[in-house]
């Protein structure tokens, strides 16, 4: 994703009404913010169920590795190399 299509995602509020989950499956993914970063905290919050630092985010893989496995855990389907949205 440009800088510019980040942008005009996050201008779209594309994650009003998403659930938790819906903007980590997406946000997670994706290399470039698009949206703020205190929403997109909140939901990694309540999916991983522990508190996330802001350090974290600067290692993604880590985040995605817990992600997948959280989700493996509770039998949902991760979509591991979702990087088409």
């Amino acid at each position: 994703m440009t800088p510019r299509e980040a942008i005009a995602k996050t201008e779209s509020l594309w994650y009003e009404g998403k659930s938790p989950q819906e903007i980590v499956e997406f946000q997670l993914y994706e290399d470039r913010q698009c949206m703020p970063l205190e929403l997109y905290q909140e939901a990694v919050v309540k999916v991983l169920g522990r508190p996330v630092f802001t350090h974290e985010y600067k290692e993604p893989e880590k985040l995605i590795a817990e992600y997948e496995a959280v989700m493996a855990a509770d039998g949902s389907q991760s979509k591991q190399g979702h990087e088409m949205a």
